[in-house]
C-alpha cells in the first residue's frame, strides 16, 4: 500500500535494546484536541492513537511472516511500544538541550527522498491523507528523526571501538550462528479468509484464485496480477514479494509448498490461516556456513550496537531518573514511573 511507504518515510532507527522503528509520523505530541493520552514525559504527551498507530506497523511485518500473536503477545507489545516511545521523547528531549536541530533546507532534503519513493505529488498526498498525516506533522517528525539520530551518532556511535581479536573471538564462540539455512525468495498472491468463513464464501475466495491462475498459464504476469488482485497490504504494492525468508518461518502449510517448488514454478492454491494463495518461487538458496572474511564486517557492526545500545540505556536510565514520567495507561504502569 502507499500509505506503508509514509510509514517507512518516518522509521526512525534507534539502538534501543534492539533497533527500535517507529511507523507513525507524530509519536509524542502536544494534544491539540481531547484524546486519550497514554503517557507524558517531562509534560510531552504520547497518545493512544499513536501507540495504536506504531502497532499496525508491527503487526502488518509480523502478517508478512505468517505470524499472529496471542492476546498475552499483543499486551506485551502494547507494553513494549510505550516504553520505547518514552525513550525516543527523552532522547529528543536530551537532544534539544544539547542544541541539536535542522534547517527548513536540511528537512527539504529529507522529504524530497521519501517523495522520490512516489510516482508524484498526488500520490504522495493521497498516501499522506490516508495515513492521517499532514505534511506539516511529517516535517515536524523527520525533524524530530534527524535530531534524536544526530545526537546518537555524535555521544554514542562515535565512542565505540571493536578490535579484530573481539570479532575473531565472537565468530569462534557463536558458530550456530553462522549456519546459515535453506532460504527461498519469493511471491504469492493472498485472497483473505477465515477459517470460520461460512463454505459458500470461502469456495467464492478460492474461485477468485483459480480465475487468476487461469491468466498466469494464458501468459499472465505475476507481478503484475499480485498487485491486481491479492489481498496482502505488505506486499501487494511489491508485486507480492516477499524476499529472502528462512525455512520454517512461514506458517506450515506455506512453507511445505515452497520448499517443495523448483525456482520460477507457481504452486497450486495453497490453503493457511491466513486465506488461499498462489505462490511463485524465484530462487532457492541451499544451507551453508558463513566464512569468518564474509561476516566480519556484519559482527563489527553488531558489536559496535551492542556497545552503542549498553550506553544509550545507561544514559537513558539516568535521564529517567531526573525526568517526570507518568504511565496513565492502567495495562502498562509497571513500565515506567513518575520520579
Amino acid at each position: 500500500m502507499q500509505v506503508s511507504k509514509i510509514k517507512k518515510a518516518v522509521f526512525v532507527a534507534v539502538v534501543l535494546g534492539v533497533t527500535v522503528v517507529f511507523a507513525t509520523s507524530v509519536w509524542s505530541k502536544s494534544v491539540k484536541k481531547v484524546e486519550e493520552v497514554v503517557a507524558t514525559v517531562n509534560g510531552q504527551t504520547i497518545t493512544a492513537t499513536a501507540v495504536q498507530g506504531e502497532m499496525k506497523g508491527v503487526l502488518g511485518r509480523l502478517q508478512e511472516q505468517g505470524r499472529k500473536p496471542s492476546d498475552a503477545e499483543l499486551v506485551s507489545l502494547r507494553e513494549s511500544i510505550i516504553e520505547k516511545m518514552i525513550k525516543l521523547e527523552l532522547l529528543h528531549q536530551e537532544s534539544k538541550k544539547a542544541g541539536i536541530s535542522f534547517s527548513s533546507n536540511d528537512i527539504d532534503k529529507e522529504l524530497k527522498g521519501y517523495k522520490k519513493g512516489f510516482p508524484d505529488d498526488k500520490a504522495f498526498a493521497k498516501a499522506l491523507g490516508q495515513a492521517g498525516v499532514t505534511e506539516a506533522e511529517l516535517r515536524k517528525q523527520i525533524g524530530k528523526n534527524m535530531a534524536i539520530q544526530k545526537f546518537i551518532d555524535t555521544n554514542f556511535k562515535g565512542k565505540v571501538q571493536i578490535t579484530e581479536q573481539e570479532v575473531k573471538d565472537f565468530y569462534s564462540k557463536n558458530s550456530e550462528k553462522f549456519k546459515q539455512p535453506e532460504l527461498a525468495h519469493a511471491f504469492h498472491i493472498l485472497i483473505l479468509a477465515k477459517e470460520s468463513d461460512p463454505k459458500v464464501d470461502k469456495d467464492r475466495k478460492r474461485e477468485k484464485l483459480v480465475q487468476v491462475k487461469k491468466k498466469l498459464k494464458e501468459g499472465g504476469d505475476f507481478a503484475v496480477l499480485a498487485k491486481q488482485y491479492s489481498e496482502d497490504p505488505g506486499s501487494k504494492e511489491r508485486g507480492g514479494d516477499l524476499g529472502f525468508f528462512p525455512k520454517g518461518q512461514m506458517v506450515k502449510p506455506f512453507d511445505q509448498a515452497v520448499f517443495k517448488m523448483t525456482p520460477g514454478e507457481i504452486s497450486d492454491i495453497v490453503e493457511t490461516e491466513f486465506g488461499y494463495h498462489l505462490v511463485k518461487l524465484e530462487e532457492k538458496r541451499s544451507a551453508q556456513v558463513v566464512s569468518f572474511d564474509e561476516a566480519k564486517t556484519k559482527i563489527s557492526a553488531y558489536l559496535t550496537q551492542e556497545k552503542v545500545t549498553a550506553n544509550i540505556e545507561t544514559f537513558l536510565a539516568e535521564a529517567k531518573g531526573k525526568a517526570t514520567i507518568k504511565v496513565l495507561s492502567p495495562q502498562v504502569e509497571k513500565i515506567s514511573r513518575s520520579k
